[in-house]
């Protein structure tokens, strides 16, 4: 009799390629963390280009913030999935950006990303769900009030392959939204932010309309390792009249590796957790909790 935790056959492989991709993160992100600590062994003798500091900082706990990222997802609670890659591509990318006579800075800005999960406990990692977003962005900073102001496109289409390995229908999910946020900086390592958006032009027609964010980021006044990594954590919750305000929390805690030498602005080793309706546009109806870890490039 075989023990109970033998795999065979198709859950063997998918076993391996579950340790592999695993693998492949941590010595990714081990490159990164030694090739940082060789920048940083250089900055004196280098010179270096300061970076401007964003007008409106990125949301680093929310789950649709446009950035760069790949991610392990283990699912603990429904959702009809067990280990997830999600990966997310795009930016906020300036188009005009001025001061004003009070010592305050604006400008307008093309936000767009693509956010993609595969399922890893399928023999060729199907893609299940990807979603798009693009928009026009205003920004404005004025000392330690910030806020932003943008109009934006969201689709969101099922994957081929899960569609041909499940019993599911595809469904058009899309709608435009208007949305508004301020971010208060309340103290040097910590920050605070709240909005609200509105959805028309749905797809479905009877998708509703309101959604509510708040939530709130810390950032370690010291850094350690040679001055090269700081605590960074933030919380992050939604509430959507679509799932009855049902709340989704995404909180993510890590580290934050900082040079000026490098390509990107910030860059993210974070622990994650999530709890409540899913964030993938077709399964927003289903409730879902996972545990991650996840690498996000802010430039």
């Amino acid at each position: 009799m075989q023990p109970k935790f033998f795999l065979k056959g198709d859950e063997e492989m998918i076993f391996r390629k579950s340790c592999c991709f695993v693998l492949t993160v941590i010595l990714f992100c081990s490159l990164i963390a030694l090739s940082a600590g060789a920048v940083s062994a250089h900055d004196e003798q280098t010179p270096s280009f300061k970076k401007k500091e964003k007008i409106f900082a990125p949301l680093i706990a929310d789950p649709r913030w446009p950035h760069f990222s790949m991610a392990y997802q283990h699912y603990t609670h429904d959702g009809g999935f067990g280990n997830i890659f999600a990966a997310s591509f795009g930016e906020t990318l300036p188009l005009y950006e001025d001061g004003t006579p009070s010592g305050g800075r604006w400008a307008v800005a093309v936000q767009a990303a693509g956010y993609i999960i595969h399922d890893l406990d399928t023999n060729s990692w199907d893609l299940v769900n990807e979603d798009y977003r693009g928009g026009l962005a205003f920004f404005y900073r004025q000392d330690d009030l910030s806020g932003l102001f943008s109009v934006y496109h969201n689709s969101s289409h099922v994957g081929d392959e899960f569609l041909l390995h499940n019993d599911v229908s595809r469904v058009n999910f899309s709608y435009e939204a208007v949305q508004t946020k301020l971010s208060y900086d309340a103290a040097d390592s910590l920050r605070v932010y709240g909005g609200i958006e509105y959805l028309f032009s749905p797809d479905p027609d009877d998708l509703k309309r309101w959604m509510t964010q708040i939530g709130v980021e810390f950032s370690g006044p010291k850094k350690y390792f040679n001055d090269l990594i700081r605590p960074v954590a933030g919380l992050d919750i939604k509430n959507w009249q679509e799932n009855d305000w049902q709340a989704e929390i995404s909180l993510r805690m890590g580290g934050e590796l900082e040079s000026e030498k490098m390509l990107w602005s910030r860059l993210h080793f974070m622990l994650e957790y999530f709890n409540g309706p899913s964030p993938n546009g077709q399964f927003h109806e289903d409730n879902i909790e996972y545990l991650g870890l996840g690498t996000h490039f802010y430039f």
